[in-house]
């Protein structure tokens, strides 16, 4: 019975043991037994499929691969196209961090050329009368309309000009610069009967060794009057604020602020241009002077390092000078280029030509008359020693220069040629030196000239910037003018 028993456990557990790998198979997925292979999603970009790995189906003989995108296990014969393979991507390399550029110093933006307007005010060129110009961009907060050719000009760019830290023009058209010394005088311009200081004030430069220097006021002696005009000291600069201080033989001059308001006494005449800080002054065949009042900006200190502070903006004047009736021993630092035979001492092809002469022009005072090249003496010697008082048309030269002579003409030779030519030998042609027979000829003569005439004497010459000088001969009991041009 024991044996029975036994032999009944046995056949238990071999039936158990049956039905388990009967449980196990069924649990195989398919294939497994035949091909156990398997596959995964290597590209990490599907992230819920990648790395998990997938067992082939059991038909898929040649094994089998992982369609990523749908996560599932693709025979390797099967007709939908397989993926290429995945390349893993280089690691992307950091972009270096760019250096940001070192900031360029601030550059000047020049005042509103629109801010600044000029007009014609002589009645005499009717056509340009009361037109307003812009002023152009090289002078935006002044300038002046030469009426003639309608056109707006810089003031401190003709001859005759003192301006900024200063900086002349002589009549010869040639720029130069005079620095003085500060709170000193200095003979601008000395003649027989017109004497001229100006007094500069300033700031020392440290760097440069001299300071730096402006014109505050000048003064004038003419017959016996005196005549100082000045700028007076400010600290914050208004246009609209008149700062200009005017006195005549000791007087205060006051004018109302308004443009065209007068003042006058004999032969002399105050005028304004604006309605405050600009004024010309005239005195009858002997000089006309334009004034102008204006400060040193923060934009110009900057510029020029001139270290200007908000207590003091260092107005000065801006001056045009125009004279009638120089004498050939004119002198000063302006006035001996007005000399027939003045010939520039100053470097030529320098940023800063400079014109030495400190100690030569520097007066006492600003009515003062005893710098070393004076030649005032008043009145007296003006009425007996000259006969000549008058101002002829101005020659208006190519470079764009004015001086003494002829207005309108307009050259007709070829420009910007190494010799330009001037044709017409035969309009110009004469049979002898007194001969009136060439073919533009216009003299006619009359008795009262023959008779009564004895005009003889030499003009001022005008010198051009090109470096030609023309002067005029009147012949004597002839009221003809012979013309000498000659080259520099």
């Amino acid at each position: 019975m024991a044996r029975s028993i036994s032999m009944a456990g046995h056949g238990t557990l071999l039936v158990t043991m049956l039905m388990m790998v009967a449980f196990v198979e069924s649990a195989t997925p398919p294939g497994i037994a035949k091909n156990p292979t398997e596959a995964k999603c290597e590209d990490p970009s599907f992230k819920q499929c990648h790395n998990l790995v997938h067992v082939c189906p059991k038909f898929c003989d040649n094994g089998c691969y992982v369609h990523c995108p749908s996560c599932k296990p693709i025979c390797n014969n099967s007709t939908m196209q397989s993926p290429p393979p995945y390349v893993t991507p280089p690691t992307p390399q950091t972009p270096p961090t760019p250096t940001p550029p070192s900031p360029s110093p601030p550059t000047w933006t020049p005042p509103d050329p629109q801010g600044a307007k000029a007009r014609c005010k002589s009645e005499y060129y009717p056509k340009c009368y009361d037109t307003e110009h812009t002023c152009p961009p090289s002078c935006p907060r002044k300038c002046e309309v030469d009426c003639v050719s309608c056109k707006p000009v810089c003031s401190c760019d003709m001859p005759g000009a003192v301006c900024q830290d200063p900086r002349f023009i002589g009549a010869d058209g040639i720029t130069f610069y005079f620095h003085g010394k500060k709170d000193k005088d200095f003979c601008l311009v000395t003649d027989n009967n017109l004497h001229i200081n100006g007094h500069f004030i300033g700031k020392r430069n440290q760097n440069m060794g001299r300071d730096f220097t402006w014109v505050q006021s000048i003064g004038i002696l003419f017959d016996n009057h005196k005549l100082q005009i000045g700028a007076l000291k400010t600290s914050t600069w208004d246009d609209s604020v008149d700062r200009i201080s005017i006195r005549f033989d000791g007087e205060n001059i006051l004018l109302p602020e308004t443009e065209g308001s007068k003042w006058q006494s004999s032969s002399t005449t105050i005028t304004r241009i604006q309605d405050t800080n600009d004024v010309v002054v005239e005195v009858e065949n002997m000089f006309k002077i334009t004034v102008k009042v204006v400060p040193i900006t923060k934009e110009d200190s900057r510029i020029h390092n001139y270290d200007i502070t908000n207590d003091d903006c260092f107005a000065h004047l801006d001056l045009k000078f125009k004279f009638f009736s120089l004498g050939e021993e004119v002198d000063g630092v302006l006035g001996q280029t007005y000399k027939s035979d003045y010939v520039s001492k100053v470097k030529m092809g320098v940023l800063m030509p400079v014109m030495g002469g400190d100690d030569k022009f520097m007066s006492a005072g600003v009515f003062a008359t005893d710098c070393s090249v004076a030649k005032f003496k008043g009145s007296t010697s003006h009425q007996e020693g000259s006969s000549l008082n008058l101002q002829l048309p101005s020659v208006r030269c190519q470079s764009g220069l004015d001086g003494r002579g002829v207005s309108d003409y307009v050259s007709k030779v070829k420009m910007g040629v190494l010799m330009p030519v001037m044709g017409g030998d035969d309009e110009f042609s004469s049979a002898g030196l007194f001969a009136t027979d060439c073919l533009v000829a216009k003299f006619k003569c009359s008795a009262s000239n023959e008779e009564g005439s004895s005009l003889n004497f030499r003009l001022p010459s005008v010198r051009c910037q090109s470096g030609w000088m023309v002067e005029a001969l009147y012949a004597r009991n002839r009221l003809l003018m012979f013309l000498h041009v000659t080259k520099i």
